[in-house]
């Protein structure tokens, strides 16, 4: 699981490669150091837009109008490379690279995630945006969609509608008023998530942490799956209709903070060294009994069974036994009319279900 996490961290580290380059204008924008330049560029309202640095801070706002805009104080040169390939280039661009030289660097300089510098961009509200630091800080509000990467910094979006994508080996994330599809990782830092929803049946949330804590409030999509090496997970608000929710945790606590109307049916594997306590009214179902073996079936008198002939009864495969690393328990109950699914893997915390 841990190989797992940190693979997903890298994920936003990745989508940044990018190839084909098209300059969007013959000139360079380029600044005295310390002294502030901006450059801006006509782009379509879904634009893909990508910017890559070594260490800075990048933050990155949406807007209304269809049109780039980058500014920074640390660099002496921004330039736009288009990789949408288009022949005409007086066209808005749909896929932008944004290439910043800051004033420290070495002659002849690559352009690609080498620059030491603060940047902030304005991008169409409808845009995606894939940004990445290697030290530093990500802010993005009021996109389409966000992908961020940082390997020591934090990550923060906002107000993101279709999908969020966002990892971070030391630092910790947050994700506010959003939609849409979610896939958070962390290694070394905690994730939180506030008032986020689904814009479709389909999007999914996923977060999953190897150090940090897990802290969900307001998550409203149907599809929750939180896991974390060694942390706490807190998840309060009410449950989605038909929702299906997965929460592992090694070594912390889990919190489920609920409404009192709550309906759920819980299936947990907990450690026998702790407890599930419960706010709520369980009732306890006992494991179904073995279903009793089936009545041998004869072959008719006046017909001889031919040797290889079809097979007339079920065929079962017993189970090899499998030893778990720790002694657990299965625990199924049902509060209400179980509506919701909340599936546990616990082995080495206590579960909470609250009422909120």
């Amino acid at each position: 699981m841990t190989k797992k996490l940190f693979v997903a961290c890298a994920v936003a580290g990745l989508i940044l490669s990018l190839a084909g380059p098209i300059l969007a204008h013959e000139e360079n924008i380029e600044g005295k150091p310390g002294e502030k330049i901006e450059k801006s560029i006509p782009v379509e309202a879904q634009a893909v837009v990508t910017l890559c640095v070594s260490s800075g801070t990048l933050t990155v706002r949406g807007w209304e109008k269809s049109e780039l805009r980058v500014r920074s104080s640390d660099a002496v040169q921004i330039d736009f490379r288009r990789i949408d390939k288009i022949k005409d280039t007086s066209k808005p661009a749909t896929r932008v690279d944004v290439m910043v030289r800051e004033k420290s660097a070495f002659p002849n300089p690559r352009l690609d995630c080498q620059a030491l510098a603060n940047v902030e961009m304005e991008v169409p509200s409808g845009a995606t945006v894939q940004v990445q630091t290697r030290d530093g800080d990500i802010t993005i509000t009021g996109v389409a969609s966000a992908y961020a990467g940082s390997q020591n910094g934090d990550i923060r979006i906002e107000r993101a509608t279709k999908l969020i994508e966002a990892g971070s080996v030391g630092g910790s994330i947050s994700l506010r008023d959003s939609t849409g599809r979610v896939n958070l990782s962390s290694a070394g830092g905690g994730v939180e998530a506030i008032n986020v929803r689904a814009a479709s049946d389909e999007d999914t949330f996923e977060v999953g942490t190897v150090s940090g804590d897990i802290q969900l409030e307001r998550v409203g999509n149907s599809k929750v799956m939180a896991k974390t090496v060694n942390g706490t997970v807190i998840m309060s608000g009410p449950l989605a209709k038909s929702g299906n929710y997965a929460f592992t945790n090694m070594t912390g606590d889990l919190v489920l903070a609920l409404p009192a109307d709550a309906s759920f049916q819980l299936n947990a594997k907990v450690s026998e060294k702790h407890d599930i306590v419960s706010d709520f009214k369980l009732k306890y179902l006992a494991e179904p009994a073995p279903a009793p073996p089936a009545p041998a079936v004869k072959p008719a008198p006046t017909k001889a069974q031919p040797k290889g002939g079809p097979v007339v009864a079920p065929i079962i495969v017993a189970r090899p036994a499998v030893v778990a690393p720790y002694a657990l328990r299965r625990v199924t109950a049902v509060c209400g009319s179980g509506d919701a699914t909340i599936s546990v893997a616990s082995f080495g915390g206590t579960v909470h279900l609250k009422k909120l």
